[in-house]
C-alpha cells in the first residue's frame, strides 16, 4: 500500500483513499481513473485560484503606485501653488481637475482590465477541466484524451 501524493490527495498521513475506494469494489468504476481524475480536478482548482490571486496582487501593486502618483503630484502642486498668482492658482486647478478626472479613468481602465484578465484566466482553466471531465463520462472507453 503506497502512500505518495496520488493516492494521498488530502496529504493525510497514513491515508490511501485509493485504497479505501478500492475496498467497496464497485463493479464497472476504475478506481484509479477516478482518482487521477479528482487530482486533476484539485490541481485545476489550484491552478485558478493562482491566476486569482496574482490578479489580486497586480490589482494591489497597480493600487499602491496610483496613490503614490497622486500623493507625489499632490505634495509637488502644494510646494508649487504657494508661488502662483490668484488667477494663475484659478486656470492651474482647472487644468489640474481636468488631468486628474483623464487619470482617473485610464486607472479604472486598467485596473478593471487586469480583473478581468485574471478572472478570463481562471474560468478557462476551470472550463477546460469540465471538458475534460465531461470527454472522460463520454468517451467510449471512459479515459480522456490526455
Amino acid at each position: 500500500m503506497s502512500n505518495d501524493q496520488s493516492d494521498n490527495p488530502l496529504g493525510l498521513p497514513n491515508f490511501d483513499f485509493t485504497e479505501m475506494l478500492r475496498q467497496f469494489q464497485l463493479p464497472g468504476i476504475d478506481v484509479s481513473q477516478l482518482m487521477e481524475n479528482e487530482r486533476k480536478n484539485i490541481e485545476a482548482v489550484q491552478q485558478a485560484n493562482q491566476a486569482l490571486a496574482e490578479g489580486w496582487r497586480a490589482l494591489a501593486e497597480k493600487q499602491s503606485e496610483v496613490f503614490r502618483e497622486i500623493m507625489q503630484r499632490w505634495q509637488q502642486e502644494v510646494s508649487e501653488g504657494m508661488s502662483r498668482e490668484p488667477q494663475d492658482t484659478m486656470e492651474h486647478q482647472a487644468e489640474l481637475a481636468r488631468e486628474g478626472f483623464e487619470k482617473a479613468l485610464d486607472n479604472m481602465r486598467q485596473l478593471a482590465e487586469i480583473a478581468t484578465e485574471s478572472q478570463a484566466k481562471a474560468f478557462e482553466v476551470i472550463r477546460k477541466r469540465i471538458e475534460d471531465n465531461l470527454q472522460a463520462f463520454t468517451s467510449p472507453s471512459g479515459n480522456s484524451k490526455e
